[in-house]
């Protein structure tokens, strides 16, 4: 069976069973840590990405590195990355997830900042050593909470708003993002390279029905 295959059985079959879970708050547990997520946020465990960027971040040096995720959705890489020693700003433009986020940082007992933002629209003038993003790409209108976590406009505008904002925010930092095979990687290149930003690949994972791709976002 080849990779199209794969993901032909997978939109069919596999995500209408994953909303249907999803219709109630799911325990999760990733190394020790217990996430509850709840209806509407983005669930970790049925995914690659958040795993693999988790992979990828807990093999850096985090300790008193101020890092911030844009996009938090349950808080799982928050908590993680604050478990490690980061000091832990965490943002989403979904209420029921960042109250979601707050919720599983008190359950771990782990110290995170928690901002209601658009992107970078609320976070004043901090600076930041790890900009960590999960981005959503698919292409959709914006129209509950549920939706931020996958659809990143029908222009895909998330991220051209992202780059604008984060080439006047970038400065020190180091950005990584996850993408998928699935989303425009040309167009979300394009966009960066407008900016003045280039997407450099670090790591790709092939699996059976995907490939996911690590970058670092830096000035051109």
């Amino acid at each position: 069976m080849n990779g199209q295959s794969c993901k032909k059985i997978l939109t069919t079959f596999y995500k209408p069973i994953v909303k249907w879970y999803l219709q109630k708050p799911r325990l999760y547990t990733y190394r020790g840590l217990e996430i509850i997520v709840r209806p509407g946020v983005f669930h970790p465990g049925f995914f690659y990405s958040t795993k693999l960027l988790l992979k990828h971040l807990e093999g850096l040096d985090l300790f008193q590195k101020r890092i911030l995720e844009l996009g938090c959705g349950s808080g799982l890489i928050s908590c993680v990355l604050a478990k490690k020693g980061g000091i832990v700003t965490a943002t989403d433009i979904s209420k029921t997830a960042l109250a979601n986020t707050i919720e599983n940082a008190q359950r771990n007992h782990v110290v995170i900042e928690a901002k209601y933002s658009d992107l970078f629209s609320n976070i004043g003038n901090q600076e930041f050593d790890f900009i960590v993003i999960n981005p959503p790409y698919y292409k959709g209108n914006q129209t509950t909470d549920e939706s931020f976590a996958w659809y990143a406009g029908m222009l895909l505008e998330y991220f051209q708003q992202l780059f604008v904002q984060l080439k006047v925010n970038l400065k020190h930092s180091q950005c990584i993002m996850i993408l998928n095979d699935a989303c425009d990687l040309n167009f979300i290149a394009a966009q960066a390279k407008r900016n003045g930003l280039n997407l450099n690949l670090l790591k790709v994972h092939k699996l059976t029905t995907e490939e996911n791709y690590i970058y670092s976002i830096q000035y051109a």
